[in-house]
């Protein structure tokens, strides 16, 4: 494996704390780019019964802090607008439902600037624009979901509309607490420095001090990968400085590639998960083959059309593939695993035990991935990404982890990079130019 990338102690100086006596210096709007993408239900909604989705809990705490020093212009994502390979994603929405939760939880006046089908850019911002005239320390404006706009995934300085837009509002500094979206190079990540002093956001410094910890610090460290969005490439990587233990369609495929039948019900839902990703497959079935990756033992089965707890079965991963469980699909880890992989972790003296996906299909009630995590929680473990953290709060146990001294990130798929030391685009370019004087 190549140098360690890890960025803490080279952001020192674009830390947040460091914008409370700057910015009063040059008055004008600040930007916060923040990550509140949520679970959408089928209806195109945020479920808001029971707790907040924790992203955009802790995010609303944190711009009414940072609303004290200037108006705000908060810009965030909702699902993808073009997942390559599938059909459009249910979860791209629009940011209203966040618009409403954000005020609840914050209690400041959010305005907040819906876009409407069909409308250009231009007329967008001048939309915009017009909220910010009468903008007001303690206010702040909620721009729409920046995945509407196709140059979002098309970064280009030269003719990168917010860069004209935000030049002419007078934007006074940029807030980047978007850990989450670190991997990706999208136009509202890159703009900013080009136009005003850039600082980073309390909650990405919070996770990259973990996020260095696991990087840095000896001992040994295990991480159980799930989910539906396995990072294929990074996985060789994790493997050389990590355990790796799979679970979820990750735990699936993983046997799969290690010469077990899964079933045909299985075999389509492997298929639908990875629709366009050939060269990934191959890579990663290369990856089963060269390291040691850890798959489930058996897994908890049942049929699309009835998933009751009565017609829910635990089968060995030999059984599969009998004609018994065709019409059956996989839930769930299964029990032996859940004894294996919890005999595995806390008998093998590791510092950090990293939690990155769920374990199988929480929204169903299919809860052994908890039961695994209730295990082996404790000091040094560490839940990451959205997936989970809806997982968990479904399941309560974010204070379990918490009290216990374990941690909760944010960020999923790029703090599984940064572990696996995959530069950050947007950081990457700060550094080296190091950002933009006030």
């Amino acid at each position: 494996m190549g140098e360690k990338v890890e960025y803490l102690q080279s952001l020192t100086r674009f830390d947040f704390k460091n914008i409370y006596t700057e910015v009063e210096k040059k008055p004008g709007p600040v930007a916060v780019r923040f990550d509140i993408n949520t679970p959408i239900n089928n209806e195109g909604r945020i479920n808001q019964n029971g707790e907040v989705n924790l992203r955009l809990e802790e995010n609303a705490y944190l711009i009414k802090a940072y609303s004290q020093i200037a108006p705000l212009l908060l810009m965030g994502h909702q699902g993808r607008k073009e997942p390559q390979g599938k059909k459009p994603d249910k979860d791209f929405v629009n940011l209203l439902d966040h618009h409403q939760i954000l005020s609840n939880i914050s209690g400041i006046r959010i305005h907040f600037v819906e876009w409407a089908y069909g409308e250009a850019w231009e007329d967008y911002a001048a939309n915009v624009e017009k909220f910010v005239v009468n903008l007001r320390k303690g206010e702040a404006i909620l721009l729409d979901n920046t995945r509407i706009w196709d140059f979002e995934k098309k970064f280009n300085p030269v003719d990168c509309p917010y860069i004209s837009f935000f030049q002419d509002i007078g934007l006074s500094a940029f807030i980047n607490d978007a850990l989450p979206v670190w991997h990706r190079e999208d136009a509202s990540l890159m703009f900013a420095r080009h136009i005003a002093p850039v600082v980073i956001g309390h909650l990405s410094m919070k996770e990259l001090r973990i996020q260095r910890k696991i990087i840095n610090e000896p001992g040994k460290k295990i991480i159980i990968i799930g989910g539906k969005k396995p990072k294929f490439e990074t996985i060789p990587k994790l493997a050389e400085i990590m355990d790796v233990l799979t679970a979820g369609v990750t735990g699936i495929l993983t046997a799969k590639f290690s010469g077990y039948e899964v079933g045909p019900k299985n075999e389509e839902l492997l298929k639908d998960c990875f629709k366009g990703m050939d060269r990934e497959l191959q890579e990663y079935q290369t990856t089963v083959e060269d390291y040691n990756i850890i798959y489930p033992l058996d897994f908890v089965l049942s049929q699309p059309q009835n998933t009751s707890p009565n017609n829910r079965l635990n089968v060995s991963l030999e059984d599969l593939n009998k004609p018994q469980y065709q019409d059956y699909l996989i839930y769930d880890i299964g029990k032996q695993t859940l004894k294996q992989y919890t005999k595995q972790v806390n008998s093998g003296n590791y510092d950090w035990r990293i939690r990155a996906g769920p374990n199988g299909v929480y929204e169903e009630g299919f809860n052994n991935g908890i039961k695994l995590i209730e295990n082996i929680l404790g000091t040094g473990f560490v839940a990451v990404g959205g997936d989970t953290v809806e997982e968990l709060q479904k399941n309560g146990i974010c204070k379990p982890i918490m009290y216990s001294d374990g941690a909760i990130l944010l960020g999923g798929g790029s703090h599984i990079e940064g572990f696996a030391g995959t530069p950050y685009p947007c950081i990457e370019d700060l550094i080296m130019h190091d950002g933009k004087s006030w």
